[in-house]
């Protein structure tokens, strides 16, 4: 009975726990926050758009660029980043069919998300010239 007692308090326990682990490094929305910086590897999944969060706390001018491992071709790559303000409206855009786009955007504080889409080549996780970075200064 005591061991039906320990296994449920550590069932309860760890349900109840999920969630909040889930969200660290998250923003409000539970996409990941882009800062300053260089992000962490990202894949170009063919039809599924990656999502992440930019809090602005003061006028100022974003720049986000894409690149790709040296030494890895970009060509047949085609990727797309749309930054959305707080409502949803799309407030800028780039696209290249080289792999790196270059986004700058003159912003206000704010919440906005920025959206990277695109197909390549090749495919799956093996495929080098999928996988970008994002460089992010604001």
């Amino acid at each position: 009975m005591k061991l039906k007692a320990i296994t449920f308090g550590v069932v309860v326990t760890s349900a109840l726990s999920m969630p909040v682990l889930a969200d660290v490094g998250h923003g409000a929305q539970g996409l990941p926050v882009l800062e300053r910086g260089t992000s962490d590897t990202q894949i170009l999944t063919n039809g599924v758009p990656d999502r992440f969060q930019i809090n602005i706390d003061h006028p100022t001018t974003l720049r986000v660029s894409s690149m790709h491992f040296s030494g890895v071709s970009s060509q047949g790559v085609n990727i797309k980043a749309t930054l959305y303000d707080d409502n949803g409206n799309p407030v800028a855009e780039d696209s290249s069919p080289q792999g790196h786009f270059q986004l700058t955007r003159q912003l206000e504080p704010g919440n906005y998300q920025l959206e990277v889409s695109g197909t390549s080549a090749g495919s799956g996780h093996e495929n080098t010239s999928n996988r970008y970075d994002l460089h992010v200064s604001y």
